[in-house]
């Protein structure tokens, strides 16, 4: 299923509050990559906007992201919260990264922006993408070393 640019499993195309799995055609909120069924999102909404909670000192987005599971960090780590959705890049999002890669395998702050201005995704997907790309090209230097090693030894086998 798509929503945006995103693309999902149909099985992780679900409401992040009720965790009902939204159907074709269905109408949703796509709210900072988490799915709201209608029903839900409306549900968050009202509470925000009763008078009982005129009291708050928090803006409406904060209390929505607070009914969304989008609290503090010590929250975040708590397993029993569904993951975010992965991000899905398109061939165009991966070329861009990979031509800007063999550039800088460590992109300043100013390209990372005008990398995520370009795609249209966060900067903190950039900034994970380049850091995933580094792991990468270490982990293959590594097994490429490894294998040179056990060429060049000498077999003691025979």
């Amino acid at each position: 299923m798509r929503a945006l640019q995103s693309v999902y499993h149909l099985t992780c195309f679900c409401c992040c509050m009720c965790e009902r799995r939204l159907c074709r055609g269905e109408q949703f909120v796509l709210r900072d990559g988490q799915l709201m069924c209608k029903s839900d999102y409306e549900r968050a909404l009202l509470s925000m906007l009763s008078p009982d909670n005129s009291h708050s000192d928090k803006s409406g987005d904060e209390e929505l992201d607070m009914k969304l599971g989008k609290c503090s960090e010590a929250q975040q780590k708590d397993p029993s919260r569904p993951k975010r959705p992965r991000t899905i890049l398109s061939s165009q999002q991966r070329r861009a990264f990979k031509a800007s890669f063999e550039v800088s395998s460590k992109p300043c702050r100013k390209v990372r922006e005008t990398l995520a201005a370009e795609t249209g995704l966060s900067v903190r997907v950039v900034q994970v993408w380049f850091q995933n790309q580094r792991a990468k090209m270490k982990k293959l230097a590594r097994r490429q070393q490894q294998q040179q090693e056990q060429h060049t030894r000498p077999r003691l086998d025979h």
